[in-house]
């Protein structure tokens, strides 16, 4: 008599694995070696082949971008409008609300403080998420930078645009509506605030499709090749660790000179 198959358990993931892919597959591979190093002590096995050719561009399609609204200046809120919810993880976050508006629902609140969507093995958290007066729910990505002119061009930030989506469908799956948009504030820390800015990133059926197709791509590929760009691999953490065999050009920050520093010893 046969055996019952064997399930195969659904690869986690999360908005970050998606934003990292879509830049790079090595890198997200990359990323989650440094992660199971972080818990476990030692890094985690990464699927990339040592043998697999580079590519020259992302292999993720890119979201829908039509209705895309880009937006200078400072986000203010309506005074109807509360912060539900914040990423306790995050400590450089902006205060937007004042103390009246802050109403934190307890039921987001949970043993991981994640937002979890079992139906796709998806789980992450948004930086806040806001109950507009209509009662709608909008998560919210915070970026310590300056608001990007050329947004949908490629040298922007459209992997921010990966996040926001991602983030929607993790409000939608736990509180079973579905958010008109998620936004994404530009802080232009550096800058004092000269460029802040924010855009919205509407998430409807279009948005969710791609998704979804976005998951089983990454789920599907077997090779999670990288792509080698001075864009890609200029900012890429574990390449300023010196971890990517393939990169373009090795990032000249803090984590690179403690490495080049062990080199010459």
């Amino acid at each position: 008599m046969l055996a019952p198959p064997v399930a195969v358990p659904t690869e986690h993931l999360t908005p970050h694995d998606l934003v990292a892919y879509f830049r790079c597959p090595h890198e997200m591979e990359l990323e989650r070696a440094r992660r199971h190093r972080d818990v476990h002590g030692s890094l985690g096995a990464v699927r990339t082949p040592s043998d697999v050719v580079p590519l020259r561009h992302s292999p993720l399609l890119p979201p829908p971008l039509g209705a895309v609204r880009v937006n200078q200046g400072r986000l203010a809120f309506a005074p109807s409008d509360r912060l539900v919810y914040e990423d306790d993880g995050e400590d450089d976050l902006p205060v937007l609300f004042a103390p009246e508006q802050v109403a934190l629902d307890a039921r987001f609140r949970t043993a991981t403080e994640n937002l979890v969507d079992l139906s796709l093995g998806f789980a992450g958290r948004p930086d806040l998420v806001i109950a507009l007066a209509g009662q709608q729910l909008v998560p919210l990505e915070y970026k310590a930078t300056h608001l990007f002119v050329g947004y949908h061009e490629a040298h922007g930030r459209l992997f921010d645009t990966v996040q926001a989506i991602a983030q929607c469908r993790l409000v939608e799956a736990s509180f079973g509506r579905r958010p008109p948009y998620g936004i994404v504030l530009y802080g232009d820390a550096a800058g004092d605030g000269l460029h802040e800015g924010w855009v919205e990133v509407p998430y409807g059926d279009a948005e969710a499709g791609w998704l979804r197709y976005a998951l089983a791509q990454v789920r599907g590929d077997p090779l999670r090749a990288p792509v080698p760009a001075e864009r890609n691999c200029g900012g890429c953490e574990p390449n300023s660790e010196g971890l990517c065999r393939f990169a373009a050009s090795r990032y000249e920050g803090p984590h690179h000179r403690a490495w080049a520093a062990g080199l010459r010893r």
